[in-house]
């Protein structure tokens, strides 16, 4: 069994810091109460304790030790949403239709999960596969192509999802073929969609 993840030696040094468990002033805490408040730091008093709400000893401390950590996690939250943008999405592709089905439009938006990469789909224009087929997406590229799954386009669906075992950065293009069931995957298929891969 795994022990516990060591303590980050930036984060053990910003706690053995004197500075973080100082009481702070007076005049601080008036000037942080009145910028919060939104008067004047000049007009504000110093904050002094009333006698009857007299606060336990230990309550400063974790009280500072809780700021610590909102503050920190904060910052941890924004360094993740920086390093990975505002925006989940890896990689959006536009497919437009075929000769085959020249009103579909569809986009593809792949995503780098821990268990593949997603494909979600969202087609539009694009009829209900008819009886004895089914549709199925590839990522095509020079050494051949892969399938990221089959379906069939009936009802109301916003969206598709499927997944890929693979890397799509060693591929150029994605397309949607509609299949014969008798013939299954193994079969050429006819294209109906297709959307160029953004390259590197």
């Amino acid at each position: 069994m795994n022990g516990p993840d060591p303590v980050d030696p930036a984060f053990a040094r910003l706690l053995d810091d004197p500075a973080v468990w100082a009481e702070p002033s007076d005049e601080l805490r008036a000037r942080t109460l009145a910028e919060a408040l939104g008067a004047p730091a000049a007009l504000a008093a110093p904050v002094t304790e009333l006698p009857t709400a007299r606060r336990p000893a230990w309550s400063r401390p974790v009280l500072l030790a809780a700021a610590v950590v909102v503050v920190v996690g904060l910052a941890v939250a924004g360094g993740l949403r920086l390093a990975g943008g505002s925006d989940p999405v890896d990689v959006e592709v536009a497919l437009a239709g075929t000769e085959e089905a020249p009103s579909a439009t569809a986009t593809a938006e792949l995503r780098d999960e821990p268990a593949g990469v997603s494909v979600v789909l969202r087609v539009d224009g694009l009829p209900p596969a008819p009886d004895g087929t089914f549709y199925e997406a590839w990522l095509v590229g020079p050494t051949g192509k892969v399938s990221a799954g089959t379906f069939h386009q009936r009802g109301d669906q916003d969206e598709i999802k499927l997944w890929l075992g693979v890397d799509p950065a060693t591929y150029e293009a994605i397309t949607v073929t509609r299949q014969p069931v008798d013939g299954g995957t193994l079969a050429e298929g006819v294209p109906v969609l297709r959307g160029e891969l953004p390259a590197d």
